[in-house]
């Protein structure tokens, strides 16, 4: 386990900084690469040109960029049709920091610190804008991603299962939590806090609270799954990866470390109240 506050102290002593992010706001990490680049280290950045519709987004990465090229700092805005990139990772020579949500300046998130040499260059690599590669730890695909989460799901049993997630749509995630509630198993499903949920998104939480689904809207954004003594955790939202969207580049791993698992289960029980 580490903590935004972890990654940023760790950007302020490396002397090569990868980093990758959806969005880039200001705030303490876009600070923190600006401070690395400004006295020397080897610091590129890899953001999304354009935000799915955040016009916002877009600007804020776009003066990010200007703002830490200045400072000394390589940056890529990568368009979408050309990588579709939703991963949250920085590299700060040899470990790799992996957030589930987007380095927020406050609120609840879960980060993982992983210091594993292959993971390492493989994030590195994927933060560079390279195609994706998965590993039998860490998954940089969506579609990998969001199927080891599924796995964790449907082998879960009578174990009872709770799943939380920022946007959702129909997918093959979604179909299994129906499936569990519709066999009398205990599932619950967290959304996230958004501005607004869109007319299906509406609809598909409707159909899946009818169907016997615990769903619990107002969480804080986190992408988390928990089964038992094993958790999902990664950057990937439970709506589907289909065509384009299959590769775009995300992380997402299982685990049983207790201290994982215990951070992923206390997350969701804080959401499930709220």
């Amino acid at each position: 386990m580490s903590s935004v506050a972890d990654a940023v102290a760790r950007i302020g002593v490396s002397r090569d900084v990868a980093f990758g992010a959806y969005l880039l706001p200001p705030g303490p990490m876009r600070d923190a690469l600006a401070g690395a680049a400004a006295r020397g280290a080897h610091v590129t950045v890899t953001l999304q040109a354009d935000p799915y519709r955040n016009p916002a987004g877009k600007r804020d990465n776009r003066q990010a960029a200007r703002l830490l090229e200045k400072a000394g700092a390589e940056v890529t805005l990568l368009p979408s049709e050309r990588a579709p990139f939703h991963l949250k990772a920085v590299v700060c020579d040899g470990v790799a920091y992996l957030d589930d949500r987007n380095w927020t300046a406050h609120g609840p998130e879960l980060v993982v610190a992983d210091d594993d040499p292959d993971d390492v260059t493989n994030v590195r690599d994927a933060v560079h804008g390279a195609p994706p590669h998965s590993d039998a730890f860490l998954a940089l695909r969506k579609d990998d991603a969001l199927r080891r989460e599924l796995d964790l799901v449907d082998g879960a049993g009578d174990t009872p299962v709770v799943v939380e997630t920022e946007r959702l749509r129909g997918s093959p995630l979604i179909e299994a939590l129906r499936r569990r509630a519709l066999a009398g198993e205990p599932t619950t499903l967290v959304v996230g806090r958004v501005r607004r949920h869109s007319h299906a998104e509406r609809g598909t939480m409707r159909e899946l609270a009818r169907d016997g689904v615990v769903v619990r809207a107002g969480g804080t954004n986190e992408k988390l799954a928990l089964a038992g003594n094993a958790a999902w955790i990664g950057s990937g939202n439970a709506t589907g990866a289909a065509g384009r969207g299959a590769r775009q580049v995300e992380w997402g791993l299982v685990t049983h470390d207790p201290a994982l698992v215990g951070a992923v289960r206390t997350a969701l029980e804080r959401d499930v109240v709220a």
